[in-house]
């Protein structure tokens, strides 16, 4: 089979569909048979390319050759397009995250079709199931260890500790803070770890008001070095609840065994850590990588329990599930008050 040749054709159909479509009126009622053109138009060009069984680095090459040819359409679409080009350099930025969470569109009329096509997919669907678990569980590990409302926790004493590692942008912080009372929300204290900078001082604006100061912390920083720097993992000490819902689709094995010791180590007596981990049954794989350029470390179950378990973690206190969807799986180690 000549990969490039299939590719070009595939392109090259997908760009004359598109073009159609980018001809007819924008407004109106004839929005949703638009996206229906768009939608099945992306559908048959990854029908075409997934029987290639081109994933992951084998994949690079031959989708530039799709962007070559349609990138011009395809560009339009923010999310597909801030994936490719990863100007914060990585795909799953805290601007697309906020995005996916947030259902937004761009106001481009060809953009917003490909933008809601995104949305509907099922990695993105799976982060939004992700984040309102997390909601939950903020919420719940607060309420749990709240005092009565006439008796508030002074706000010097240790209270409820939060931690999120990696795409800690504070979206999901924030909606667990409003449902919270004011007495509620003086008990706890969040650290907020991520690569990017801009992350941590977005998720800053967002829990303005909503936390004191001296509560919130966010550091910025390479979290791939921090099972060997203890002064980053110090920042996680005695965590009641920590969470990492990405990081570990970009980890290697050794990384992310090392990233589950470091995490164990720090988790506080009766702590919660959860760490959520693309599975390789994702079906947006293909338009993830396709369009996206956006390349994932796929495991299974088993794979993640193997982890914790080189990891260290007790057998005993594992629980491995998923979100809803199944898409991205779920590692919960709870560690014994005795620990």
């Amino acid at each position: 089979m000549d990969v490039a040749a299939t590719v070009r054709q595939a392109a090259n159909e997908l760009a004359d569909r598109l073009r159609a479509v980018d001809a007819l009126p924008a407004a109106g009622e004839s929005e949703a048979a638009r996206y229906e053109l768009v939608r099945a138009a992306l559908d048959d060009c990854l029908a075409r390319l997934q029987p290639l069984g081109l994933v992951g680095p084998d994949n690079r090459l031959p989708s530039s050759e799709l962007w070559n040819v349609a990138g011009e359409l395809l560009t339009r679409g923010w999310l597909q397009n801030q994936a490719r080009t990863k100007p914060r350099g990585y795909a799953g930025d805290y601007e697309m995250l906020a995005r996916i969470y947030e259902k937004r569109l761009c106001d481009d009329p060809l953009g917003k079709l490909f933008d809601r096509y995104f949305q509907e997919e099922a990695a993105p669907r799976a982060v939004r199931n992700r984040m309102a678990m997390m909601t939950a569980w903020i919420v719940g590990a607060i309420r749990s260890a709240a005092p009565s409302p006439l008796t508030p926790l002074p706000r010097g004493e240790r209270g409820t500790r939060v931690a999120l590692v990696g795409s800690a942008f504070g979206l999901e912080v924030r909606e667990a803070l409003v449902q919270l009372t004011k007495n509620e929300r003086n008990i706890v204290s969040v650290t907020l770890l991520d690569l990017d900078w801009a992350a941590i001082e977005y998720a800053k604006r967002q829990l303005s008001g909503l936390i004191a100061g001296e509560r919130l912390k966010g550091v910025s920083a390479n979290l791939f070095r921090l099972p060997v720097r203890d002064s980053l993992a110090a920042h996680l000490d005695d965590s009641d609840l920590l969470l990492c819902p990405g990081l570990f689709d970009y980890f290697d094995d050794a990384t992310a065994t090392a990233m589950l010791r470091a995490f164990w180590e720090r988790l506080a007596p009766g702590g919660r850590l959860a760490v959520f981990q693309f599975a390789p049954h994702n079906p947006t794989r293909a338009y993830m990588e396709w369009l996206g350029n956006w390349y994932l470390i796929y495991r299974t179950t088993d794979e993640l329990r193997q982890l914790a378990l080189d990891a260290g973690l007790p057998p005993a206190q594992l629980e491995l599930s998923s979100e809803p969807l199944g898409v991205d799986i779920l590692l919960v180690a709870t560690k014994s008050v005795a620990s």
